[in-house]
């Protein structure tokens, strides 16, 4: 298979963020809606509270909202790699920490705006949440001819909890050792 899972991954001591805030609609980012036009300047995550002592600010930070918040360095990496962001559009956001204070390190939201319908329905394996989508997965399977080749960072429509990044593009993150993200075989994968 040409595609791996992106995971966020923290370690102990990691920040972790809450939900995304002063973002109407936040929903709609999570089925690939562009929000171009109207992301507002102050989006802001806040040091989720749980953690008190997760500092650590990573190339990737989890957070509430399931989104992929990246830090300037990552966003650049990215942006220098042809083709890597081809259908994500990319948003700033603040971090604010645990003492209500923005963070000075820059991150960036990258959203992904192709979700294609790629999952094979037929082979996977999982809870539906309506009649579109999957709440959980247990077993994914891709139907890559319904991918724009392309792609190189995207959603699935039908289970867009998770971004699933081309293998030649994990690669290459993986050479820079980003920190906050691992890249795992789409096969087996643990869905949690």
């Amino acid at each position: 298979m040409d595609y791996m899972i992106a995971k966020i991954d923290p370690k102990k001591g990691d920040c972790r963020l809450g939900a995304l805030k002063k973002v109407p609609n936040v929903h709609q980012l999570h089925f690939g809606y562009s929000r171009a036009a109207d992301f507002p300047p102050d989006a802001e995550f806040q040091m989720d509270e749980d953690f008190p002592k997760a500092l650590t600010l990573t190339d990737v930070l989890d957070n509430d909202t399931q989104l992929l918040v990246v830090s300037a360095k990552l966003c650049k990496l990215l942006e220098a790699i042809p083709g890597a962001l081809f259908q994500n559009e990319i948003y700033p956001v603040r971090i604010i920490n645990h003492k209500g204070r923005e963070e000075k390190a820059p991150y960036r939201i990258l959203h992904q705006v192709n979700h294609p319908r790629c999952l094979d329905e037929n082979k996977s394996v999982g809870t539906r949440f309506d009649e579109e989508h999957f709440q959980f997965m247990s077993k994914m399977v891709l139907d890559e001819t319904r991918i724009d080749p392309k792609l190189m960072l995207f959603r699935v429509a039908q289970f867009p909890n998770v971004p699933i990044v081309r293998r030649e593009l994990a690669a290459k993150l993986k050479a820079e050792r980003p920190t906050g993200i691992s890249f795992h075989e789409i096969e087996g994968y643990r869905f949690l």
